[in-house]
C-alpha cells in the first residue's frame, strides 16, 4: 500500500540581500555628534557631594493610592454591545446576550464591566464553572480598585453558592468583606 499526496521540492535558502539604497557617501553626510569630555571644575569630590547623593538615593518611594487608579473610557462599540446584551437579557435571550458580551470582551479585553456582565450571564445560563472563571479574570483586572474587587468577590460568592459550593461561597464573602 503506498501513500499518495501533494509534495513540493525542497526550497534552497537564499542569502540575504543587501540594501544598497543608501551609499557610503550619504551615510558620511549625515549629522555627527561630537562627544567631548566635560571640564572638571572641582579637583576632588567633597563629603557634602556624597551626603547629597546619599539623601537623594534614600528618599522613600511613595506608592500610588489604589483610589487614584482611573478606569479607562469605554469605546462606543463596547457600550453598544453592553446595551444590546442588557436588552437581550431583558428579553430572555441569554445566548445572544452572551454572544454580545464575548464580542465586547474581544474589543476591550481589560474592561471590568464586560467581565462582570459576562460572568453574570454565564451564571444565569447555569454555567457556574465558566461564570466563576470569568469573574476571577475580572478580579485580576481590577486589582487596586477596592469597590470593583468587592463587587467581583460578591458575584463569585453568589456563583459558588448557586453551584452548591457553600464553603467556597463563604471564602468569597470573606474576600468581599476585605474591601
Amino acid at each position: 500500500m503506498g501513500f499518495t499526496g501533494c509534495s513540493t521540492s525542497p526550497t534552497v535558502p537564499q542569502p540575504p540581500t543587501e540594501d544598497q539604497s543608501v551609499t557610503t557617501e550619504q551615510i558620511e553626510e549625515r549629522e555627527h555628534v561630537i562627544v567631548s569630555p566635560v571640564p572638571d571644575n572641582s579637583d576632588v569630590a567633597t563629603q557634602q557631594d556624597f551626603d547629597e547623593i546619599r539623601t537623594t538615593v534614600n528618599k522613600p518611594i511613595v506608592p500610588i493610592s489604589p483610589s487614584v487608579i482611573e478606569p479607562s473610557k469605554q469605546s462606543a462599540a463596547v457600550v453598544t454591545l453592553l446595551d444590546s446584551a442588557q436588552q437581550y437579557k431583558q428579553d430572555g435571550d441569554l445566548r445572544s446576550a452572551q454572544t454580545s458580551l464575548q464580542r465586547a470582551q474581544r474589543i476591550a479585553p481589560r474592561d471590568p464591566e464586560v467581565y462582570y456582565a459576562l460572568a453574570n450571564t454565564h451564571r444565569d445560563l447555569e454555567d457556574y464553572a465558566l461564570a466563576e472563571q470569568v469573574a476571577l479574570k475580572g478580579v485580576s483586572i481590577v486589582q487596586g480598585q477596592p469597590t470593583q474587587l468587592q463587587h467581583f468577590w460578591t458575584l463569585i460568592a453568589d456563583i459558588r453558592s448557586e453551584a452548591g459550593n457553600l464553603s467556597g461561597a463563604e471564602k468569597a464573602k470573606e474576600m468581599a468583606n476585605r474591601y
